[in-house]
């Protein structure tokens, strides 16, 4: 990969196509000629090289020592924007698809992620899904974890939905970090709205082992 730069304009660009073709009246004619146009790219592209997440994410250097198992907490101040993965659905910058969220440092055990959810990811109408509010919650305590200089792979979630979680309007989600037993970090989250809270959840992450500096991770 040449430039990241470009990934992430054309990244960008795709998630406005996205929002426009599934919130906009768009006429029939407009959307065949966005089919063509659509497909006409990717008969000229789909043939390209593959890549490889792992290999992507080795480019960040602090991901490159995380994805080693090496202990780095990220020198932060609170307030401070975290990247988590650049390459994720839920804040990733370089996704075409990306629901559009970021990330911040509320303090050393906990990280708040805000964001408008595009009616794109609605379930019932004017509702976020509930599988995105899950993802969504996934990643704020990925966050944390990476935050705190640990990579940790999810063992359980639960979430318990209070109430709708609304499209369109501002809404925050915030993870911190509840107990530590040995590899095992136990986290909690929530979710807030306009309204008031629509959901709560718990997680349960299994940390990796810490090993020698300059240590590749294992694909």
């Amino acid at each position: 990969m040449s430039t990241w730069k470009a990934v992430a304009q054309v990244a960008k660009a795709s998630r406005r196509l996205n929002r426009a073709i599934s919130g906009k009246r768009i006429s029939d004619t407009e959307l065949e000629e966005i089919a063509e146009v659509v497909e006409s790219l990717a008969a000229r592209f789909d043939h390209g090289t593959e890549r490889n997440k792992l290999d992507d994410m080795l480019t960040r250097p602090h991901l490159a020592a995380i994805y080693a198992g090496q202990h780095t907490p990220l020198d932060l101040k609170v307030g401070d924007e975290i990247e988590f993965d650049p390459f994720s659905i839920a804040g990733g910058e370089l996704h075409p698809s990306a629901i559009g969220l970021s990330y911040v440092k509320d303090s050393e055990d906990s990280v708040i992620g805000t964001g408008i959810i595009d009616p794109m990811f609605a379930g019932p109408p004017e509702r976020v899904h509930g599988g995105i509010q899950a993802l969504i919650i996934d990643e704020v305590m990925g966050a944390l974890n990476r935050m705190r200089g640990r990579q940790a792979f999810t063992a359980y979630l639960k979430v318990d939905y209070r109430g709708p979680a609304p499209l369109g309007v501002p809404i925050t989600f915030r993870a911190w970090l509840d107990s530590v037993d040995g590899r095992k970090i136990k986290l909690l989250g929530s979710g807030d709205g306009p309204e008031g809270r629509f959901m709560e959840a718990e997680g349960l992450f299994i940390e990796r082992e810490d090993q020698a500096e300059g240590t590749r991770p294992a694909p």
